[in-house]
């Protein structure tokens, strides 16, 4: 990990992930996941003091998912439903089925919730339920100083206005190349750009798979392309990226510094199995001048 987490200077920094923790059901076997526990994995890994804030169900995969979480640096900051835990059924050519009636979409937000957020991290999915969108308007309501939107678009989960909503928000965006398709058709901008100063966005990045990446700032785009992999599992790639690029924007990293770190962070991740892996040396040390 990095040099003496415990002087570390994103201490007091407050990092929420709010969404959907939910397991992907594969052969039978239950996996955990949802885009904001892993982002909140990683996060916590590069050193960022994290809340996840979600709900599981008081059944045994809510238990299973508490427990897993507990054993992490990430506070938890989840309730638990009568509904059942959330799962996605995937099949065998990788396309998946979300339940629908689960816990993860009624998210609560404590009183105890109330830190200074430094920066806010969501999606689409969450958004799916009137209660998820009635506790993320909450957190927003705390001004976070940097609010993260990754879309990961699910077909059949979102709406024109979701998007809509989530361009209002962010403060950042981060898509990969078939979203930023879907941004441009519903906008009718289609150049990062313009979207950028149109929305007032701090930042913008364009994923690309193994192809890299773009970070478009104030001074323009600038490119990353990682060393090539033997692609295993891109589940929790994409995750991993954001949560990287956060926190290099939280320090204040030098932009291609931290496109760099968080492009080798999501081709790691997709090098092996599972969405929850540990982050090597060199992406953990990645910041280390900036945190010295």
């Amino acid at each position: 990990m990095l040099a003496d987490l415990n002087r570390n200077p994103l201490k007091g920094l407050q990092v929420a992930s709010f969404g959907e923790i939910l397991f992907d059901m594969i052969d039978d076997e239950p996996h955990l996941g949802g885009a904001p526990l892993n982002f909140a994995w990683y996060a916590s890994q590069m050193g960022a003091e994290v809340t996840l804030i979600s709900t599981v169900g008081k059944d045994q995969l809510g238990d299973k998912a508490l427990s897993a979480i507990l054993n992490t640096k990430i506070e938890p900051i989840v309730t638990r439903s009568e509904l059942p835990t959330g799962v996605a059924e995937v099949s065998s050519d990788g396309s998946f089925k979300i339940a629908r009636g689960t816990a993860w979409e009624n998210i609560s937000v404590p009183i105890s919730s109330g830190h200074d957020l430094q920066l806010l991290y969501f999606g689409s999915l969450a958004q799916v339920s009137k209660e998820n969108r009635s506790s993320l308007k909450t957190l927003l309501d705390r001004k976070p100083k940097y609010v993260l939107v990754d879309l990961n678009l699910r077909a059949n989960y979102y709406t024109k206005q979701t998007i809509e909503d989530c361009l209002y928000y962010a403060t950042m965006l981060k898509v990969n190349e078939k979203e930023w398709n879907v941004v441009s058709e519903i906008t009718g901008i289609n150049d990062p750009e313009l979207l950028m100063r149109r929305k007032r966005l701090n930042a913008m990045a364009v994923t690309r798979g193994e192809n890299g990446a773009t970070l478009y700032g104030a001074a323009g785009g600038i490119e990353f392309k990682p060393n090539s992999i033997d692609l295993v599992d891109q589940t929790g790639a994409g995750d991993a990226f954001s949560a990287v690029l956060a926190v290099g924007i939280l320090i204040n990293a030098h932009p291609a510094q931290a496109l760099a770190a968080s492009c080798q962070a999501g081709a790691v991740v997709a090098s092996k199995k599972g969405a929850l892996v540990d982050l090597p040396k060199d992406i953990l040390e990645a910041y280390e001048e900036e945190l010295s």
